[in-house]
């Protein structure tokens, strides 16, 4: 956390705070200029973005036009669903959650890290294929040194 702290911090930024939702009050992030939502563990995440109502609050923040940045599992609760994890790792979905509904900030469907997961998994391009065949829902495949800015309808990928 001390790392992401610093990484925010030469952006300028006056103070960084950390805010869990699980154990802090949502209400706390409309005091915030800036939202990053942090990586982790998805199925965990949008949990108790959901259980704390964080996920309403958070799309009431970004209508006033707050940013809101993502990294790894904060980017993919960010999209419109995380139902494809559940299809290639049920095993990480812990509460049995079945409304795997993200935060609609985004159209945009996310899996981060592709080429790390590709010395894992050798497969996981095919699995994310099959499942895009299968449901129609178009996977974007993000390696470390990427990025992907939305703003209102407009998508900009940073490599």
């Amino acid at each position: 956390m001390q790392q992401i702290r610093n990484d925010l911090l030469e952006f300028r930024l006056d103070q960084v705070d950390f805010l869990d939702v699980e154990f802090e009050s949502a209400k706390k992030l409309y005091g915030y200029d800036l939202i990053f939502l942090n990586g982790g563990y998805p199925f965990y995440l949008l949990h108790f973005l959901k259980k704390s109502g964080a996920d309403h609050i958070l799309k009431d923040i970004s209508r006033t036009g707050v940013p809101i940045f993502g990294l790894s599992a904060g980017s993919i609760v960010m999209g419109p669903s995380i139902e494809y994890l559940q299809y290639l790792y049920p095993e990480d979905n812990q509460f049995n959650d079945t409304d795997l509904t993200g935060l609609n900030l985004t159209s945009t469907t996310i899996f981060p890290h592709f080429k790390e997961m590709l010395t894992r998994d050798a497969d996981i391009d095919k699995k994310l294929t099959s499942y895009e065949n299968t449901t129609g829902v178009k996977i974007m495949r993000l390696n470390n040194d990427q990025a992907l800015s939305c703003h209102c309808k407009d998508k900009v990928l940073i490599d």
